[in-house]
């Protein structure tokens, strides 16, 4: 069962990074594996994609052949690019669902194990792909009008697919719960968003610096992939860690009953209150199992 010691009544953004980097350096070879393997499928799909863009020589013949040559070269890299951008973003969540599954276990105190979170990945992935639509498009639209309404929209369904992936709900109730769960927290979100947000940047820069530094040395483009997708990848996992401990402190806050008045606590006995896990029901001191749910505790 997670502890329920840091979101008791504070939900602290360097107390989720801290567990966030514990949880992640000790399943570190499996997170990192995950989305190694899915940045690899990603540069290759990407490389492919590309290909399909018309060469950049420029035709020396009627100014008739240079403006059908810019509109042809425009529209195929534009074409190639959003594409490109909706498959990284597609795969991007499909793992970030694999890795939360995983995380959930291990603060449930279950054995983690990759092929069920496969399964139900795969299971979700109508669902995901809908919720990542929408949440993307939502995100990129309001950056598009303003930058505030798409920090918003980036808050609001920050939990959706956490949601998804343990609760087992539905795309629309995804979003409706993540916008419920939000709510009066959107300054600690967008402070561990923008936390995760400078720590990828940071990645990208140091591997962009290291790739260029080596394609100098060793004049193989192949190197600058690979520097990128090595170093970049060690950030990655740590979002999926961290909205899942999100979740789990939103969702034991919500649970957690006000504290009895002065006069009220005199007539209680001293003893720690004990909730279930699953149902928030209030629980007998010795009990194993939730009387309202029948889950093991």
């Amino acid at each position: 069962m997670a502890s329920t010691n840091f979101v008791a009544r504070k939900i602290s953004v360097l107390e989720i990074l801290d567990k966030s980097f514990s949880v992640y350096f000790a399943k570190m070879e499996m997170f990192y594996a995950i989305f190694l393997i899915l940045n690899i499928i990603n540069a290759v799909l990407v490389h492919a994609i590309t290909d399909f863009i018309p060469s950049l020589s420029v035709p020396s013949e009627l100014p008739g052949g240079v403006l059908s040559w810019l509109v042809n070269y425009g529209v195929s890299a534009i074409m190639a690019f959003s594409i490109s951008i909706l498959i990284i973003w597609l795969i991007t969540n499909f793992g970030n669902s694999i890795v939360i599954g995983c995380v959930s276990e291990i603060l449930e105190g279950r054995r983690v194990e990759i092929t069920k979170n496969l399964k139900l990945t795969f299971h979700l992935s109508g669902r995901l792909l809908m919720v990542s639509l929408v949440v993307g498009a939502l995100v990129v639209l309001g950056f598009i009008l303003l930058i505030f309404p798409g920090l918003i929209m980036a808050i609001i369904f920050s939990l959706s697919t956490p949601v998804m992936v343990i609760e087992r709900l539905g795309a629309l109730d995804s979003l409706r719960r993540s916008k419920e769960m939000s709510d009066n927290m959107w300054w600690k979100i967008f402070l561990l968003l923008a936390a995760l947000f400078a720590m990828f940047v940071l990645s990208y820069l140091v591997a962009e610096a290291l790739s260029i530094i080596l394609y100098r040395y060793y004049r193989q483009i192949l190197v600058r992939h690979v520097i990128r997708i090595l170093l970049i990848t060690l950030v990655e996992p740590l979002y999926p860690i961290s909205i899942t401990h999100l979740y789990y402190g939103l969702r034991w806050r919500r649970m957690a009953r006000p504290l009895p008045s002065v006069h009220e606590e005199r007539y209680l006995p001293i003893q720690e209150a004990k909730f279930c896990y699953y149902c928030g029901q209030l629980l007998p001191y010795d009990a194993l199992y939730c009387p309202n749910c029948g889950r093991r505790l």
